[in-house]
């Protein structure tokens, strides 16, 4: 109830926004009505490098491409909160939310985040575990800074090029053996990354892991 009182608030100062198109829309809405139907009526599975099942609710395309970068290059941080309705929704249907033990993300390097302020990862994964009533910890941090995956032409070096960036806190080891671990980004392009922060939890944990993004390219390398 607070909560919900707190977002009629702020939308009295911060107009609520589509994520997709940016018109403005009522504090309840996820999305103008234009947006809303051209939500698929269906969710993707893919699997991120390694086989790491992973849901995603939207194609990389379109509108949605459009909203993923609003909120992860335009400070649209408040997006966050209207896809994890979306991501919550795909979550369910996809896996069985009771054997979930937590909620993770796939982190930044410490320059990349203090040059933008934010990971829309994190955000999400905060928003999606209120939702699901889920603990949700930061359990990797990124000790190598990699160039962004996009740049990265082939196979190989999109592989290289993540491969050992990440590793798990020391402190939350103990948290996360034998769990069953839900790792949260905004888009899966090629599942190298996902695959390798999965990968790394897995092997330190020997954890169940899986994975859910708002976005995921619908040719992702298999």
């Amino acid at each position: 109830m607070r909560y919900k009182v707190i977002k009629i608030f702020r939308s009295f100062f911060f107009p609520e926004r589509c994520p997709y198109c940016y018109k403005r829309i009522e504090y309840n809405k996820i999305a103008c009505d234009e947006c809303h139907s051209q939500f698929p009526e269906t969710y993707s599975m893919n699997y991120a490098k390694g086989g790491y099942q992973c849901c995603s609710p939207f194609f990389y395309q379109g509108i949605f491409a459009e909203g993923i970068k609003r909120m992860k290059f335009h400070q649209l941080t408040q997006s966050s909160e209207k896809f994890a309705v979306v991501l919550e929704d795909c979550v369910r249907k996809a896996y069985n939310v009771d054997e979930i033990d937590l909620i993770t993300f796939v982190p930044m390097h410490d320059k990349d985040y203090a040059d933008r302020g934010y990971n829309q990862a994190q955000l999400l994964a905060k928003d999606l575990a209120r939702r699901l009533k889920i603990p949700c910890k930061k359990t990797l941090i990124k000790h190598k800074r990699t160039e962004p995956q996009h740049k990265c032409i082939s196979s190989v070096e999109r592989r290289d090029n993540i491969k050992g960036a990440y590793k798990v806190i020391e402190k939350q080891k103990p948290n996360i053996k034998g769990k069953t671990i839900l790792v949260v980004d905004d888009i899966m392009t090629t599942g190298y990354t996902m695959g390798e922060c999965c990968k790394t939890l897995e092997k330190c944990s020997n954890s169940r892991i899986i994975c859910a993004t708002v976005c995921a390219k619908n040719d992702i390398y298999t």
